[in-house]
């Protein structure tokens, strides 16, 4: 074989081997960058540098507009840091069980391990017994009591999207072969909430009552998405109940943000002021790194209102 040839086997086999390595979440990361990328990078760097408000708020952009699994966990993990150094024990739980829920096998390093604070918490979770898989398990066993308890501690805890979704679909099967359709509307709302594209499985969706149940939520409108378009249109007084229907069946934490926030733009252009401050408290409670757009936050009425109210007056 002459020198030339040799180089090009040699390149191509060079090629082949990074082809067959693509399945490799790191090298796939680097090809394809999940949505969230840029901003997780962002958050990353604030938090090396201290700025931890700004690095929350960059964490959890990122996770709202995508991540993979690696940088989920990565992302989750660091917010949990971020609010046990604050004093926030509960949220810094929640963030490292959704980092474990994500990666089971997640270790801190030794450095992150020894930390006084946040190192014996997450030993703690992490030595725990997952309440999600246990609640699986009695719910397969027809334990549907305990079952039931156990969704509802592991949704007050903390899980992943897939989890919570999957945890208010298992809540609104109980409800439903217990005769409370009621509350198992509100769970299977709760569940679309959170999962929009969520679907049964064929033997779930043939079930005789949480089947139809679940179909005829799946094909409705959804009243979060008609409240925001009414907002839009100027229908405020349409708008503000469809809110308040949208918050009484159940939203996502980010969904419920954003609805007691458009609550609160309603009634400030109603100069109705105390509403208003409530509303944003709400917001603000739902997610404590909520913050308004630039047009929003430029408002003369409610754009004071909101900086008082998040700086704690």
């Amino acid at each position: 074989m002459s020198a030339r040839a040799s180089l090009v086997a040699s390149l191509l086999a060079i090629v082949a081997l990074a082809l067959s390595a693509c399945s490799s979440a790191p090298l796939r990361e680097l090809i394809q960058p999940s949505k969230g990328a840029a901003a997780l990078a962002t958050g990353l760097r604030e938090y090396d540098d201290g700025e931890y408000p700004e690095a929350a708020r960059n964490l959890q952009a990122a996770i709202d507009l995508g991540l993979t699994e690696r940088e989920l966990a990565k992302a989750h993990k660091s917010l949990a840091f971020i609010h046990c150094a604050s004093g926030r024990e509960r949220a810094c739980r929640e963030e490292f069980r959704k980092a474990l829920s994500v990666d089971p096998g997640l270790e801190l390093t030794p450095a992150e391990a020894g930390h006084p604070v946040w190192g014996p918490i997450f030993a703690s979770v992490k030595a725990a017994p997952a309440p999600f898989a246990l609640a699986k398990q009695q719910y397969e066993s027809g334990d549907y009591a305990e079952s039931a308890k156990t969704f509802q501690g592991a949704i007050n805890e903390g899980l992943s999207d897939k989890e919570l979704a999957s945890a208010h679909k298992h809540l609104a099967f109980i409800h439903c072969a217990a005769n409370r359709e009621k509350l198992c509307r509100d769970e299977f709302r709760k569940a679309l909430a959170v999962d929009p594209t969520l679907e049964l499985t064929p033997a779930e969706a043939g079930h005789p009552v949480w089947g139809p149940i679940f179909a005829s939520l799946k094909s409705g409108p959804a009243p979060f998405k008609l409240a925001l378009q009414q907002y839009e249109a100027g229908d405020y007084a349409e708008s503000a109940k469809n809110f308040r229907g949208a918050i009484d069946q159940g939203l996502s934490d980010k969904e419920l943000a954003s609805a007691h926030k458009h609550l609160a733009f309603i009634h400030c252009a109603a100069n109705r002021q105390k509403l208003c401050r409530e509303e944003f408290r709400k917001a603000i409670a739902a997610d404590p790194t909520l913050d308004l757009a630039p047009a929003e936050a430029g408002h003369p009425v409610w754009g004071p209102i909101f900086r008082s109210v998040k700086a704690g007056h």
